[in-house]
């Protein structure tokens, strides 16, 4: 039994690890673990300034097109666009920039563009309380005031989860953050061990102590919404390796035509 096996693994780890699997065509919970903790957010909570952009675009207040000047003032440390030598891009661009390589400049210059209020509503409006940002990224004055991006698990997936049923927007709106979601440019973290041809939507987060991913891994027969949210490790190379080894256990034993034992 999957739960059983997650169980087994989790026991050999340290650190406060959360984990929310579920089925999404059959509407059933697989395994759940301390969903509910608050948590800082790390790069997840950029999901919700992807769907904020989105809103915009069906609205008519912004395009795919829509040129975003990045102003050197914007640039932030280990972002692409430090090594650019234009400054104009398409928004979509940006978007995609933001979600596939995390890219922090892109971020900031998307909240400044769509504005905290409107990416914090998107949260409201869904019902969730405790997903919420307060800053943008890289601010670690601003880290140091208390101002820090939260979340919970399960709100979260609840995002994701709407997302996968076409329930934000609208359905082509949704196709669209599902592949911008599935680019993978970085083979880490859940798709460290995910086989090329398996679709797999995701985005990751880090911070000092702390890891998450989460997203839907597509197998089939079943459409897998997982989740994995790390804190108070002792590094994250640790961090890292605990959602790669997670997911590969939870792959291993849900892909179809397996063998019938437990793969540890």
């Amino acid at each position: 039994m999957i739960k059983n096996i997650i169980d087994s693994y989790l026991s050999t780890l340290d650190g406060n690890i959360s984990i929310i699997l579920k089925d999404l065509k059959s509407n059933q919970i697989i395994y759940s673990k301390d969903i509910e903790r608050v948590m800082p957010s790390a790069s997840v909570i950029k999901v919700l300034i992807m769907i904020e952009a989105f809103r915009q675009i069906k609205e008519g207040k912004l395009r795919y097109e829509t040129k975003i000047r990045i102003k050197p003032e914007d640039k932030v440390d280990f972002s692409l666009f430090t090594n650019m030598h234009t400054d104009e891009y398409c928004l979509i661009d940006v978007i995609t920039l933001m979600m596939d390589i995390s890219d922090n400049t892109a971020t900031n210059v998307l909240i400044d563009l769509l504005g905290y209020e409107n990416i914090n509503a998107i949260a409201s409006g869904h019902g969730l309380k405790n997903t919420v940002l307060k800053r943008k990224m890289m601010d670690f004055k601003a880290a140091q005031q208390g101002k820090q991006n939260m979340l919970t698990p399960k709100e979260l997936s609840i995002l994701i989860e709407k997302i996968y049923k076409k329930e934000v927007l609208d359905k082509n709106l949704c196709d669209e953050m599902i592949r911008i979601m599935s680019i993978n440019t970085i083979k880490e973290m859940m798709k460290k061990f995910i086989p090329d041809e398996v679709k797999l939507a995701h985005k990751t987060g880090e911070l000092d102590h702390l890891n998450h991913d989460i997203g839907i891994l597509y197998l089939g027969d079943v459409d897998l919404l997982l989740g994995i949210f790390i804190t108070d490790v002792a590094d994250n190379i640790i961090g890292r390796q605990y959602i790669e080894n997670i997911t590969r256990v939870i792959y291993e034993n849900m892909k179809p035509n397996i063998k019938e034992e437990a793969i540890l």
